[in-house]
């Protein structure tokens, strides 16, 4: 018997069971993404639900997976379709431990009129986190979020800017695959953000085997960015909206490189052609995806 190969075979099956969970939830016309780490740290980038339907992502989470904490909190801009849904995030998984979002925006684009329950609770929160957090406990930290190498940026706000453009962009990359969500930021945003924080971002785009990306502002023509497509290279592009809304632009369609899954090649997915879009990396870099309806 060869110990030492045994050995092996226990290392590679222990280090495929640390695997991250990307979904990408079915909320029509909003944007709601859950990131479990390989550690079981939970983090959530934007906080759309779905109206007509009345699904809530966290509820099925706290639910369907039995998970009650959140560990990071993304707010990449405070628009109704990335916000709506927060109060009852915090309703079914409590208050983030860290909360993200831009705070140079001022206070009527943070919470409009504070007339809605969501434009509430945003204030409350924005008002409860204030200083930083040690890096050894930063969701962001590959140390304590079990091995994710995240990068999170934005532009300040200034008089008169697009509030599209004052997004959070986040890259998330785990064993070769790198996941980019830019928000709703739009083509003049992203040149001036590339501009600033390429040498922070580019590492990652250069170190990934297959990059996926979250189209901005769900895909629509007209904040369509050729630059944003010629720089991440996607493998693969998804969109999150519903019927009926403007067009998604072709190239998201197109553009990609494509994945050869066993079900054949894929370049795009939406979630109002196929239900909420859920991708898991192994520890060894094996990856699998689903498509399912909105409450799985």
């Amino acid at each position: 018997m060869d110990i030492q190969r045994i050995l092996t075979q226990i290392e590679r099956e222990n280090a495929a069971k640390k695997q991250m969970m990307f979904t990408l939830w079915d909320v029509g016309h909003g944007l709601s993404i859950w990131i479990q780490t390989p550690n079981g740290h939970n983090h959530w980038i934007d906080a759309g639900w779905y109206p007509e339907t009345g699904f809530c992502p966290a509820h099925h989470v706290r639910h369907h997976y039995g998970e009650t904490e959140l560990d990071y909190l993304v707010i990449s801009h405070p628009d109704l379709d990335h916000l709506h849904n927060l109060p009852k995030i915090i309703e079914h998984l409590g208050k983030p431990r860290v909360l993200r979002r831009n705070k140079s925006l001022p206070d009527r684009e943070k919470f409009g009129d504070e007339q809605h329950e969501y434009q509430k609770k945003y204030k409350e929160l924005d008002g409860s986190y204030g200083g930083g957090i040690e890096w050894s406990e930063n969701p962001r930290n590959p140390d304590y979020n079990g091995g994710v190498t995240i990068e999170a940026s934005c532009l300040s706000y200034r008089e008169g800017m697009n509030k599209n453009n004052t997004s959070i962009v986040m890259f998330y990359s785990y064993k070769g695959w790198l996941f980019c969500f830019p928000g709703d930021i739009e083509e003049a945003g992203w040149l001036e953000f590339w501009s600033k924080y390429a040498s922070d971002f580019q590492p990652l785009i250069d170190g990934a085997t297959y990059r996926i990306l979250v189209a901005p502002h769900h895909g629509r023509q007209s904040v369509y960015c050729q630059d944003m497509m010629d720089t991440i290279d996607p493998a693969m592009v998804l969109i999150s909206d519903k019927y009926g809304m403007e067009p998604t632009h072709d190239s998201f369609r197109t553009k990609p490189n494509g994945i050869a899954w066993t079900t054949g090649e894929k370049k795009f997915l939406s979630t109002k052609t196929g239900g909420r879009i859920q991708f898991t990396v192994k520890g060894d870099g094996q990856c699998n995806y689903s498509q399912a309806p909105t409450a799985s």
